[in-house]
């Protein structure tokens, strides 16, 4: 079980971190000052409450000096990311909806996929939230999802290719519907999705989000939750649609073939 300390002692720290640098970006908050300060009455937090999870459980959801309550987002992000983190762990432990890879390079994989994850999950909080699909959380993932994996031996050309490829798609998606449709975070998402999946998967992710989207959007409509005047934060299906294909790509295009 050395796989679960190790996940447990990765994920419980960037826990606390990712949850600041998702929900102090809007408000224009310094994210390296990670909860380090009530977010209304600004005054600083003890240590202890800053731990993970248990630190907002501990002081039950209000800042000790003017009382106000704690978002319950941050519990509920920061036992999201523990559980991703340990999910990859377990994966690559037990040899289970692991890609065809050398030995010694799965820890790298597992955490190149844990990487990818925590950005996917950024994406998918802000966009859900806010609306919005910032640069600074695009460009980062592309680099990094650029590096790690011709780090890890794929073609740096069938990845550039795809990019340009699901770049393009989004793009005049976005010209022609004068960004009704599409927005600019999304066309910049495209160039996410093909550096971390290639071609395959990456075109297999942009139809399984428009799928997605299609579902919840009849779902949504049958409810009336929902109007064709509405705007349906579309970097969440696309983040989830990377995500599963991330994970079970080859087992789902294996159902395919």
């Amino acid at each position: 079980m050395t796989w679960l300390l190790t996940a447990l002692l990765v994920g419980i720290p960037l826990a606390g971190w990712m949850s600041a640098f998702v929900f102090r970006a809007h408000s224009e908050w310094v994210w390296m000052r990670p909860k380090k300060a009530c977010i209304v009455c600004e005054l600083p937090r003890s240590p202890m409450d800053l731990v993970p999870v248990l630190g907002d459980l501990k002081i039950l959801y209000r800042c000790r000096s003017c009382k106000s309550f704690v978002a319950w987002q941050y519990p509920l992000l920061e036992c999201v990311i523990v559980l991703l983190v340990v999910f990859h762990a377990w994966r690559y432990a037990t040899g289970i909806w692991i890609p065809d890879i050398a030995t010694d390079l799965t820890w790298w994989y597992a955490a190149r996929d844990v990487i990818f994850s925590l950005f996917l999950l950024v994406v998918f909080v802000y966009d859900f939230k806010y609306e919005l699909i910032l640069d600074k959380y695009t460009i980062p993932a592309m680099v990094v999802a650029l590096i790690c994996n011709i780090g890890l031996g794929q073609s740096g050309y069938e990845l550039s290719f795809t990019m340009l490829i699901l770049f393009l798609f989004f793009f005049l998606q976005y010209v022609f519907s004068k960004g009704r449709i599409m927005g600019a975070g999304d066309v910049r998402m495209g160039l996410v999705i093909g550096a971390m999946l290639g071609f395959t998967h990456g075109i297999g992710a942009v139809l399984l989000a428009y799928m997605l989207g299609a579902v919840v959007g009849i779902i949504l409509l049958l409810t009336r939750r929902f109007s064709f005047r509405d705007e349906v934060p579309f970097g969440t299906f696309l983040s989830v649609a990377t995500f599963i294909l991330l994970v079970w790509g080859d087992t789902l295009l294996a159902l395919l073939v």
